[in-house]
């Protein structure tokens, strides 16, 4: 990796450390709360599903535990 001629070691680190920080708060679309849930409802004539924008880190948490860690950015409702 190239890094600038005055950058230390201990910079580059708060670098990766900050760019690791940024992706991990990126916001992802998730259907039903986390991945792989199941949350199809019927409301009246439409077929209704719940989803969540939340960060990045957090949908690769859910995937991991397989459980909704309750965090979320804002929630949804589709219909059709």
């Amino acid at each position: 990796m190239m890094r600038g001629r005055n950058m230390t070691t201990g910079a580059m680190q708060r670098a990766w450390l900050l760019g690791l920080l940024i992706v991990f708060f990126l916001p992802k679309r998730v259907e039903c709360g986390y991945p792989g849930a199941v949350c199809t409802r019927q409301q009246g004539r439409d077929i209704c599903k719940m989803s969540e924008i939340e960060p990045l880190g957090f949908y690769g948490l859910e995937s991991i535990f397989h459980r909704n860690i309750g965090f979320a950015y804002g929630t949804d409702d589709e219909c059709h």
